[in-house]
């Protein structure tokens, strides 16, 4: 789980896993592990401290990744902008893996998603869904969807 400070990484991760979702914002120091079964594959789930600039992500965390959840906040399009500069960091280190893209808080007022943000922003490869970390939606398909890409 990777993107920028306060797009919902934990509050995802915390959804699928627990089925919780708590409006307690809570920094991410380092990194937090949790794990969930998908179908037949044990997913290890690491949620990665949120990137600002003055902190990008540290690519230490990312070794041996198998897959990225890409986080964006649909009501903050630089979340999404953020994407590019995100990927370099990533595939820099992990080369090609496979790669879904959540743009959370979908439930909340003032999205800012448009055709033309996800054209610049999103590689055609990636699997994109529109998620929301409070009513579940579309939580546990973005996980299937990377547990799909992984296993291929």
């Amino acid at each position: 789980m990777v993107g920028d400070f306060a797009v919902g990484k934990t509050s995802l991760t915390q959804k699928f896993v627990n089925n919780v979702f708590s409006d307690k914002y809570l920094t991410t120091v380092g990194v937090k592990i949790d794990t969930a079964d998908v179908s037949d594959t044990k997913l290890v789930v690491w949620d990665v401290a949120g990137r600002d600039a003055l902190s990008p992500i540290n690519a230490a965390y990312l070794a041996g990744a198998a897959g990225i959840v890409l986080v964006g906040d649909g009501t903050r399009p630089e979340t999404i902008k953020s994407f590019a500069e995100i990927w370099q960091t990533v595939s820099g280190k992990l080369g090609d893996v496979p790669v879904v893209v959540a743009l959370n808080k979908r439930d909340v007022d003032g999205w800012e998603v448009t055709d033309d943000l996800l054209q610049t922003s999103i590689q055609s490869s990636w699997a994109v869904f529109e998620t929301s970390a409070k009513d579940g939606s579309n939580v546990p398909e973005l996980f299937a969807a990377l547990v799909d890409r992984i296993n291929c």
